[in-house]
């Protein structure tokens, strides 16, 4: 790795710190719901600087969320993610889904601004699949394999449908300048 690598992946892993560990910036409490924008580096990391990157940075996500969690977690739910597998495994997904989805869409011959907002919003959806699956499987289920199959269905769309569109939204809108001005800047 390149010492110019290194210094781009320290600045991602410093960004999601700080997003992850001051109160209410990257991390924000309305009620017993957090919304998160700290998953915005992951994604513009990703599309950016490539794979290495999202990964990277997508663990710093993880790890900055676990210490969030055994610092000030603040819900029943919060207490959950002191849990590595809850706190950094599905973050460690997100990452490996940026640089999935975007060289995906990046095949389409669409304008830049598009296919980064169609993987920021893509990619924004994927983050919460994976966190409230894993989620919903630690707050344990009773019933038939069914049932407990619906009750996760039912918990992850519920939470969509009620900050993960507007943290989806959120993303495509500061993803897009963010990505253009780092792909000027790092050409």
């Amino acid at each position: 790795m390149k010492s110019r690598d290194i210094t781009i992946n320290a600045m991602f892993i410093a960004i999601t710190a700080i997003l992850a560990l001051v109160p209410n910036l990257g991390i924000i409490q309305i009620g017993g719901i957090s919304m998160t924008i700290i998953h915005i580096p992951v994604i513009v990391a990703g599309i950016v600087f490539g794979f290495r990157s999202a990964v990277i940075t997508s663990l710093a996500f993880g790890v900055s969320s676990l210490v969030v969690a055994l610092t000030r977690g603040a819900t029943p739910v919060d207490m959950l993610f002191i849990n590595p597998i809850v706190s950094v495994f599905p973050r460690l997904l997100f990452g490996l889904s940026v640089s999935a989805v975007w060289n995906m869409i990046n095949k389409f011959k669409i304008q830049q601004d598009v296919q980064v907002g169609i993987t920021a919003f893509i990619t924004t959806l994927l983050h919460a699949v994976f966190v409230l699956t894993v989620l919903a499987i630690f707050l344990g289920l009773d019933g038939s394999i069914f049932d407990q199959f619906n009750a996760v269905i039912a918990f992850v769309l519920y939470v969509i449908v009620q900050n993960t569109i507007f943290e989806a939204v959120l993303a495509v809108i500061l993803s897009m300048p963010l990505v253009r001005v780092l792909k000027k800047i790092h050409r």
